[in-house]
């Protein structure tokens, strides 16, 4: 774990690092090595609990002294206590946003303001922020990566070593660390001389370009990836006791600075790569002309249509395309929701009905009181308690101090992947990408605790092949058996999907379901009495009404030509449209900066192009 030891000893000698992030498996000493950090210097490590509130964090009214003396004085949260002092989080991914971005200004800022409760006010706070995260579990957003100074991974490599020291340590406590205490208190010395050197160590012009040029190859946005190498590779140096950056402290300074930001765009795919040239075919492969000099080929094979196709590719099986880091999906989309419900699931939290889940915050009653916030009842009437009759009671509470509890939890999230299977997905390779992408989004919904079901329809009928499970790995194995042939009964199939859906929401009241269609949205199959699969399908989906039940259409057709189909059934739905491509974070971000990159390009042309009009040759930037 070097890095990641480089990456805290960096923080603990420099002023201006602030804030570092450990990243790694479970089980892998990541507590262990940031609590470790107090050790090396005269600061205490204080930890930040996941379910703390607001004001145990930034701080708010202490009730206290607004009793006893009938004004509002402001309490310091756990931030407060962390001044001069090292503060931990443990699993910070798993935090609130929110939460993880107010904690991050307040270190970068060294002051916490505090408006809640009456209260208006603030106090200083001078410390390190150490947070570690499994990735395995979730991720932070990426701008909030990018907050992080420092980022280092940690390493089960040495698993001999560990085992060694582990038994070590067990069979005489007092002689490890006796035998260890030189080498800490080495460390500890090379943190104070380095503290105390840091404002004499000089950086050449040509390191800070490299700085520079090393944060651009990575992609990494923004200019917080050149400041914080330039910043980690002055104190590497101080470590080592120089007063001069070189090349190798800035490398170094590289792996703990850029790992969290890189952005690598794909590699463009050329689009001739898999055709073959006429002039590239070995002349032995070539049929030979015949006397008129044209190809023995016969020229008058009938074209493909589309039953012919999908006679062919009667009960192929694909195997499963690429995948990829899926966007989020379930609470964004191209299209709004115009009919169904906007409930909250798994992914972001949800307001309680009753009195289960996290207690967020307060409020003032709006009826019959069932939860009683009574520390925030307190507070309310702890600035009025010197003017107020108290009789026989310590504090003396009206009915206008009443305050309630809001509870907030993560609802159950059931996802149900509706899959066209028919033969019309297997043209173009289709069913490849489809499957690629449904294992991508199974995988989503397995990170976000959801459960996940997979129908598939295709020659007559809709067939439910996974129920709603949170075993990824059947639904994989379900996935990679799933055969691709027939015709597209899609009105059949919503329908199907819709009555399983009703039943499964009354077993399971107040979870949260969505149907996720992925299709080209065309239809072959009628219903009885109908004439056309498409339309049949768009009929249906018009009088389809599951209360709560969320629909997204996936469209999965491809080509120059593309028909709306799908996304005519996602407003017949009321639900969210997407292409088969927007699912793709990454490539989703690249299309991004490519446009933002022409647009540049086309003012600064727009630009030139009018001061070369009014004959100005040169501008100044």
């Amino acid at each position: 774990m070097d890095d990641a030891k480089r990456a805290i000893m960096c923080a603990l000698a420099s002023p201006h690092i602030r804030t570092v992030l450990i990243r790694g498996g479970p089980g892998s000493a990541k507590t262990v090595l940031a609590r470790s950090a107090g050790n090396l210097t005269d600061r205490e490590v204080v930890n930040l609990p996941l379910n703390s509130t607001d004001d145990r964090i930034f701080g708010g009214l202490d009730s206290e002294r607004a009793i006893l003396e009938g004004r509002a004085v402001l309490q310091e949260g756990v931030l407060g206590r962390a001044d001069g002092n090292i503060l931990y989080i443990d699993d910070a991914n798993l935090m609130e946003s929110r939460q993880l971005a107010s904690i991050l200004d307040c270190v970068e800022s060294g002051y916490v303001p505090v408006e809640r409760d009456g209260v208006s006010a603030g106090y200083p706070v001078d410390t390190v922020l150490i947070a570690s995260m499994n990735p395995s579990d979730s991720d932070i957003a990426p701008h909030l990566l990018d907050r992080f100074d420092l980022c280092a991974y940690s390493s089960d490599d040495d698993r001999m070593g560990v085992l060694e020291r582990i038994s070590g340590f067990c069979s005489d406590p007092d002689g490890f660390s006796e035998e260890y205490a030189d080498q800490e208190e080495g460390i500890r010395s090379r943190i104070a001389l380095a503290s105390r050197l840091i404002p004499m160590v000089t950086m050449s012009d040509d390191l800070m370009r490299l700085c520079s040029e090393l944060s651009y190859k990575v992609g990494a946005e923004g200019f917080r990836g050149d400041v914080a190498m330039a910043r980690a590779s002055v104190a590497l140096a101080a470590l080592d006791g120089r007063d001069e950056v070189l090349r190798k402290d800035v490398e170094d300074a590289a792996k703990i600075c850029l790992v969290h930001r890189r952005d690598y765009p794909p590699e463009p795919e050329n689009p001739n790569s898999n055709e073959r040239n006429e002039d590239d075919v070995p002349d032995d492969d070539r049929d030979p002309p015949d006397d008129n000099g044209e190809s023995d080929q016969p020229s008058d094979l009938p074209p493909l249509d589309a039953d012919a196709i999908s006679k062919m590719l009667e009960d192929m099986v694909f195997e499963i395309g690429e995948e990829f880091r899926t966007i989020d999906y379930m609470n964004a989309g191209r299209k709004p929701i115009s009919r169904t419900s906007s409930r909250a699931g798994r992914r972001q939290m949800a307001e309680s009905s009753d009195s289960t889940g996290r207690y967020a915050r307060s409020r003032i009653p709006d009826g019959r009181i069932s939860d009683l916030a009574l520390d925030a009842t307190i507070r309310a009437a702890a600035p009025y308690q010197r003017t107020r009759e108290h009789g026989n009671l310590a504090i003396s509470i009206e009915p206008r101090d009443i305050r309630t509890k809001v509870r907030e939890r993560r609802s159950g999230c059931t996802v149900l992947f509706l899959v066209d299977a028919s033969g019309s997905l297997g043209a173009m390779r289709r069913m490849s990408a489809v499957k690629g992408a449904v294992l991508s989004m199974l995988k989503d919904s397995y990170v976000s605790r959801d459960r996940v079901g997979l129908m598939a329809f295709r020659r007559d009928r809709a067939e439910l092949i996974l129920p709603p499970t949170r075993s990824v790995e059947y639904g994989y194995r379900k996935l990679e058996e799933l055969p691709t042939g027939g015709r597209t009964p899609l009105a059949g199939a919503i329908a199907s999907a819709a009555e399983l859906m009703t039943s499964y929401s009354r077993c399971h009241p107040g979870e949260r379901c969505c149907v996720v269609v992925i299709t080209d949205g065309r239809g072959n199959v009628p219903l009885e009495g109908g004439t056309d699969g498409t339309l049949d399908a768009v009929g249906i989906a018009e009088t389809v009404s599951v209360p709560g039940l969320e629909w997204i259409v996936v469209d999965a057709g491809t080509g120059f030509v593309r028909f709306d189909d799908a996304e005519k059934l996602a407003e017949a739905l009321g639900g969210r449209y997407f292409r088969l491509e927007d699912l793709d974070a990454d490539r989703l971000a690249m299309n991004v900066r490519i446009s933002i990159r022409d647009s540049r390009i086309r003012r600064t042309s727009v630009v030139l192009e009018r001061h070369r009009h009014r004959g100005i040759s040169s501008i100044r930037c």
